[in-house]
């Protein structure tokens, strides 16, 4: 190429790029414009920019495991909440802190006592630092991405709750050192998204009439998803301290349009006096934490011929082998799935695992789903959570790609209503239907007749506290007519004889019917009784 050619042609690309800059500066510039418009309709840009600190004062409920955790997997199901009371949301403007802190208490029959007790929870992130405090004031330093089974955390979900609170996104969308795109309009409402200092994304949706925030959008990695997204609901605006503050607060995910989570206010405190948020030096200076989970060694315990007991911590796997496969009962969340699945194909190398009996469709017990289906294994599981995996394993997940996303495997769903026997000449199990379960009506458990074992999830060992479903174990042992002498249960990691596990349900009936006594001598109509049983 000639020197003038070049010349001319980082002329060109200098110019496209300068083009490209002054355009979406324009783009920020109208984009900031926005969001001043919406600064002066909350109560004007000096006293939006000049609020130090807001406290929320209110109540909420939660769906648990994200609306999948009803007693079926239909979408008609009625919803399974948790109730969030002594509801406090502290937005420290001033340091860049937040704390969102209540007490929890679950509103169905729950098998454990701290989440049936208005159990405390007190989350706080300070800049990129999140730590939590307990009820003696310890703090103590959370993962940058966590969670459990239905409430997903970390650094990312707790800078996006702070910034559900309208006079927090908008300070935010002014600040100079986010970035501010993609403005569009949809009908009434005029979207820009955001981008933090640190990274983090978020969309804001103001009402194009009143010009108040009135959504607030973003996105998180999920176990059973790849992803969800978030969008929080601002309605009910009212003056508070010079400013508009919203009412309610509703936030849905983009899976079956559950409400995740709505957020009922009594009450603002502006520029109050708020709790010292900030992150203890020992806290700042203590190593990320390790998800406990991937520091659990797996321990196959042979239990019988063919039959292995895959424990990890508190958990377990099953696996079944047979003469020319290896079939698996339950895995779990990413990344011990994977890591469950390279176990079982060591068991007996050359053997591929090529099936998965899921036990019931609730997140704790259907997590790792999509790894298995990347996997290329078939799933069995009652007829009716065929819809749940499936919506699960096609779920888009464009921003947090998994293995699934990139690697997509069609569903290969073996479905069972009542009974369904695998067998061959190595091995026989039978996978039954868990009859009469309030906990789940479309559980499956397995018996190995050779062994006389019976592999079951939350049916007898759903948590070590009380039994709300407990004659669940020996109905479904007298009507299939089976002869048990080994319990193989998911949860607690420990095998069990038959008169081990009938101690163990008896246990949790007498706490639960003392519990219920208890609660009702304070006037209180505890969930979950009576205790039905007819056997205890």
């Amino acid at each position: 190429m000639h020197n003038t050619a070049r010349m001319l042609l980082g002329v060109s690309l200098a110019g496209s790029m300068a083009l490209s800059s002054m355009r979406i500066q324009a783009q920020e510039s109208t984009a900031r414009s926005t969001f001043e418009a919406a600064a002066q309709a909350l109560g004007g840009l000096e006293r939006v920019r000049s609020v130090k600190n807001i406290t929320l004062i209110g109540y909420g409920e939660w769906a648990y495991q994200f609306g999948m955790a009803n007693v079926t997997a239909s979408p008609n199901a009625a919803m399974r909440e948790i109730a969030a009371n002594d509801l406090r949301r502290v937005y420290d403007l001033e340091h860049g802190r937040f704390q969102q802190a209540e007490r929890r208490n679950m509103l169905f029959t729950f098998a454990l006592l701290p989440q049936t007790s208005w159990q405390p929870i007190n989350e706080v992130l300070d800049g990129d630092i999140p730590f939590n405090i307990d009820l003696e004031g310890k703090r103590t330093r959370v993962p940058r991405w966590g969670g459990t089974a239905w409430h997903l955390d970390g650094v990312h979900m707790r800078r996006m709750w702070a910034m559900n609170n309208p006079i927090v996104a908008v300070r935010t969308g002014l600040d100079p050192t986010s970035k501010l795109s993609n403005e569009r309009t949809e009908g009434d409402l005029r979207w820009v998204d955001v981008t933090v200092k640190e990274g983090d994304k978020f969309s804001v949706a103001f009402d194009a009439r009143t010009h108040l925030p009135a959504r607030i959008e973003w996105i998180n990695p999920h176990n059973n998803f790849g992803q969800l997204t978030f969008t929080t609901y601002l309605e009910g605006y009212a003056p508070i301290a010079g400013i508009l503050l919203p009412m309610s607060y509703n936030t849905k995910i983009d899976w079956r349009g559950v409400n995740y989570f709505r957020m009922y206010v009594d009450g603002y405190e502006v520029d109050g006096k708020i709790p010292d948020l900030a992150a203890p030096w020992a806290v700042r200076l203590a190593p990320e934490p390790i998800d406990p989970i991937l520091v659990q060694p797996i321990t196959p315990i042979k239990i019988a011929d063919h039959v292995w007991y895959l424990k990890f911590g508190e958990q377990a796997t099953i696996a079944f082998e047979f003469s020319d496969h290896i079939t698996l009962y339950e895995l779990h969340r990413k990344p011990m799935a994977k890591l469950l699945i390279d176990a079982a194909r060591n068991l007996v190398p050359g053997k591929p695992v090529t099936q998965l009996i899921i036990s019931h469709a609730h997140s704790d017990h259907i997590a790792g789903i999509r790894v298995a289906v990347e996997e290329g294994l078939a799933v069995i599981a009652r007829r009716g959570n065929e819809g749940i995996i499936s919506d699960m394993v096609t779920h888009p997940s464009p921003d947090y790609p998994d293995l699934l996303s990139k690697n997509p495997q069609p569903l290969k769903f073996i479905p069972v209503d009542e009974h369904l026997r695998l067998s061959d000449k190595t091995l026989t199990v039978d996978v039954y239907w868990d009859r009469m379960n309030s906990h789940m009506a479309d559980g499956l458990f397995a018996y190995v007749p050779s062994a006389k074992a019976l592999v079951e999830a939350d049916m007898a060992t759903a948590a070590r506290t009380y039994q709300y479903w407990a004659d669940n174990f020996e109905d479904n042992i007298d009507y299939y007519k089976l002869d048990v002498d080994t319990l193989l249960p998911v949860h607690f990691g420990t095998v069990m004889t038959k008169a081990e596990a009938i101690d163990f349900i008896k246990g949790g009936v007498k706490r639960a019917r003392e519990r219920c006594v208890e609660e009702l001598a304070k006037g209180n109509y505890h969930i979950g009784c009576p205790v039905l049983s007819n056997r205890y």
